[in-house]
């Protein structure tokens, strides 16, 4: 009797745990409608404010438990889980890039059909922070810094800007600090001079775009006695067609462009075409060989293409460029670097320039 009873009550059991499950298994379906009317309210710091209409409460076809919120653009995309409760949140944006945003219904068991997708061009914010920034020592004065591009630009790069300050012993002393801003989002090379021997400096260089500047990378230099010695081979690149620009044209320029237009400026000055085809500014930028001693400045040796004659320019003491101007760019030059340290002098391998043809009715 004993093993009818134990039998029946594992009966019943079973039979309730089976109630259970076909009691859970019809009441968690997939959701049958999606949110209408994901609106965009506004932009806050980082952040895309949405909104958009809730479900009718029996198409969710089981516990109700929120909103799934997707944002992508062309790389990336991010999801949120949002309370039931809740019609109008902020999400974090993928900055100068065209964003899409859908939202969805979830149960506990099944995410809902996509709403209808939304998309807005997001706005520019601060550029992220440049790395790998370091220097290395030119003669007994003078710093070559050097670093490389934010990873997320977060809009147009437009250079950078370099702060250097006399270092204390805690923090640096603010009435030093000396500023220079760098055009040109591939332009991560600057020189600076002046240094003095024993002091410690703060050196930091930030990205700027045209939402501002983004977080500084920081490092201290203090110039070291040098001894001066042969100089190792430098290098160059040019760039036929510049004109000066000033800060303020410059961002104007750019910061007029549209959220999904590409930043091209690649030097400190921009390129331009020449106002009467042929005579125009060439920018000649030093390469130092900084593996080894790369020297403290520079002067430019150029000719025409057979001719038997150089011209030597001045020294260059505190830029790592030089722009040669009345430069004939429908002829073939012959350029030579000079790297000097002291009185040693190393030459870098010639460059010839190619024939620019401009169109004739250029103006």
């Amino acid at each position: 009797m004993a093993a009818v009873w134990c039998f029946l009550a594992l009966f019943a059991l079973c039979a309730h745990c089976s109630a259970n499950n076909r009691t859970k298994l019809t009441r968690e379906l997939v959701p049958l409608a999606a949110p209408i009317n994901l609106t965009l309210v506004g932009f806050e710091s980082r952040d895309a404010l949405i909104s958009w209409e809730p479900v009718a409460s029996e198409s969710v076809r089981g516990s109700f438990r929120g909103y799934i919120v997707r944002i992508w653009n062309h790389a990336l995309s991010q999801v949120y889980a949002i309370p039931p409760e809740v019609t109008q949140t902020a999400v974090q944006f993928f900055p100068y890039s065209r964003n899409f945003v859908t939202v969805s219904v979830r149960n506990d068991k099944y995410v809902g059909p996509r709403s209808v997708a939304m998309w807005f061009d997001a706005p520019q914010t601060e550029p992220g922070m440049p790395f790998h920034f370091e220097h290395s020592q030119l003669g007994s004065q003078s710093a070559l810094l050097q670093w490389r591009r934010p990873a997320h630009a977060n809009g147009a790069l437009l250079g950078y800007n370099i702060y250097c300050s006399e270092a204390q012993e805690f923090g640096h002393n603010a009435q030093t600090t000396v500023q220079e801003f760098i055009q040109g989002r591939d332009n991560t090379q600057a020189k600076i001079t002046g240094l003095k021997l024993g002091q410690r400096y703060l050196i930091e260089v930030a990205a700027v775009n045209c939402a501002g500047e983004g977080e500084r990378n920081t490092l201290l230099v203090e110039a070291e006695p040098h001894q001066p010695y042969t100089p190792s081979r430098p290098a160059f690149k040019y760039t036929i067609g510049v004109a000066p620009l000033d800060k303020a044209g410059h961002f104007a320029r750019h910061c007029a462009a549209s959220a999904t237009q590409l930043d091209d400026d690649s030097y400190v000055l921009n390129t331009v075409l020449p106002q009467d085809r042929c005579v125009v500014q060439t920018l000649i930028k030093w390469v130092p060989d900084v593996t080894h001693n790369p020297g403290e400045h520079f002067f430019l040796k150029y000719r025409l293409k057979g001719a038997a004659d150089w011209t030597e320019t001045s020294p260059e003491l505190s830029e790592d460029f030089v722009v040669l101007r009345d430069f004939d760019a429908c002829r073939s030059y012959e350029i030579i670097l000079v790297a000097v340290d002291g009185d040693f002098r190393t030459e870098s391998e010639p460059q010839e320039t190619p024939a620019v043809l401009f169109p004739t009715g250029f103006q």
